[in-house]
């Protein structure tokens, strides 16, 4: 057996491994060490297997990783997502839909704290969920803009999915950080002409009450700055220092997981609740040093088997141009993510795509724009969307099947913002001096 036809079996083996519900580092760890075994011998593969532990978990570069994810818990524990909520409520009210546009704006500035989008979908769901449904939301506009908001938290830096394709692909972290801005404020700003929409389409209940300036009680013209002040100021010495060269990437990790600690500690979050921050960020950096242990491993079946290459050279003699190619990799991600969570499908997938990518003249980090881009559409895409049923899960009790309608609109939006960012390079790649 060729160490191509190994290859292809391998991958094959992965993906039926993964749908049949393993856990995709396990996965990708047996599969490559019985992919290289079979192709250079079992004593190599023992030797590579060890070596790509160590590396991994001893690795500077990936310390950013649970640095970014405790700024996140920490943040996400100390009321800050009820303050965003109240201060976003300043900016919507008097609007169609104002709760459903606090509860989009909240989640934009959550996630320039949080990296993470079911972190975002479900902290957010908490806190304006029963806001919407004591006013008469319709459930499908207040669920569905909740769980699109929750995709920004994947995509506005600092996100931890940009974090891990800029590793894995040897690219810029503060590059990468830089190319989500724009399209990160594309999908809020869209987000809200599509609240503005359906909001006609699905008013509030007859004779629901409307939010009064009482129940906002505002004091004042700073009350906005206030309530948006630990995020924004967090936000901007991280990613100040990052851009200043005060601080590598670590570095700014570092930085922010200490004063989302301190901001924690002023604001007297509970004992049990640090405890819990710490726990989900330890349990939460094993899996994706997991899932990074995996794709190391896994990667020696692609590179040793010539798997990759031999994709580039079927796709350049198959007739398809760079276009079709792209767009072939873009559907499979929409597919996948009705399997799969998203850190996953970019660990599992990036480095099989990325040199097809290089191969057809495409820029990296455009790409990886594009790439988190589409898997954020795949986490709201029925019927198995991830922050589907992290919304369910927070909103208690909320009909799994009206999330799924209420969402449609907002996959439609990014449908668009997708052909958007695919028809204008020059929106992701403007920060980055890349034009």
């Amino acid at each position: 057996m060729t160490p191509l036809i190994i290859g292809y079996i391998s991958i094959a083996a992965m993906f039926v491994i993964v749908i049949l519900g393993a856990p995709i580092g396990l996965a990708m760890i047996a599969v490559g060490f019985a992919g290289f075994s079979a192709i250079i011998g079992i004593s190599p593969a023992l030797s590579i297997l060890k070596t790509a532990t160590f590396e991994t978990v001893t690795s500077y570069s990936f310390t950013l990783i649970p640095l970014f994810l405790l700024m996140g818990n920490l943040i996400s524990r100390s009321g800050v997502a009820a303050d965003l909520f109240r201060g976003a409520l300043l900016l919507t009210r008097g609007w169609s839909g104002g709760l459903a546009a606090a509860g989009v704006t909240a989640s934009a500035v959550f996630s320039t704290v949080s990296g993470s989008s079911l972190a975002t979908a479900s902290t957010m769901t908490r806190v304006a969920y029963p806001e919407m449904k004591s006013h008469g939301y319709d459930t499908r506009l207040a669920t569905g803009s909740l769980a699109a908001g929750g995709t920004l938290g994947i995509l506005i830096p600092p996100s931890i999915a940009l974090m891990l394709y800029a590793l894995i692909t040897e690219q810029s972290v503060g590059t990468m950080f830089l190319a989500g801005i724009l399209p990160g404020i594309l999908a809020f700003l869209l987000y809200l002409v599509t609240i503005l929409i359906m909001a006609k389409i699905w008013p509030p209940e007859e004779g629901a009450s409307r939010i009064t300036d009482e129940e906002i009680a505002p004091k004042g013209h700073f009350e906005i700055l206030r309530l948006f002040a630990p995020s924004l100021v967090l936000f901007g010495l991280v990613m100040g220092g990052l851009y200043g060269n005060f601080f590598t990437p670590t570095e700014a990790g570092g930085v922010g997981a200490a004063l989302a600690l301190i901001f924690a500690l002023w604001r007297k979050v509970p004992r049990a609740e640090l405890i819990a921050a710490f726990t989900e960020t330890i349990a939460t950096s094993g899996s994706i040093f997991l899932i990074l242990i995996g794709a190391e491993v896994f990667g020696f079946v692609l590179s040793t088997s010539q798997l990759s290459n031999a994709l580039v050279d079927f796709l350049n003699t198959s007739g398809f141009g760079p276009w079709q190619v792209l767009l072939s990799i873009l559907l499979f991600y929409v597919i996948l993510g009705c399997f799969m969570e998203s850190l996953a499908m970019i660990l599992l997938t990036v480095p099989i795509f990325f040199p097809v990518i290089l191969a057809n003249g495409f820029d990296p980090i455009w790409f990886g724009v594009i790439a988190v881009v589409t898997v954020e559409l795949g986490l709201i895409t029925p019927p198995v969307g991830m922050n589907l049923f992290m919304v369910k899960s927070a909103s208690r009790g909320t009909s799994l099947s009206k999330i799924m309608v209420g969402v449609i609109p907002f996959v439609i939006t990014d449908v668009i913002r997708l052909g958007i960012l695919l028809a204008f390079p020059a929106i992701s790649l403007l920060l980055t001096g890349r034009l």
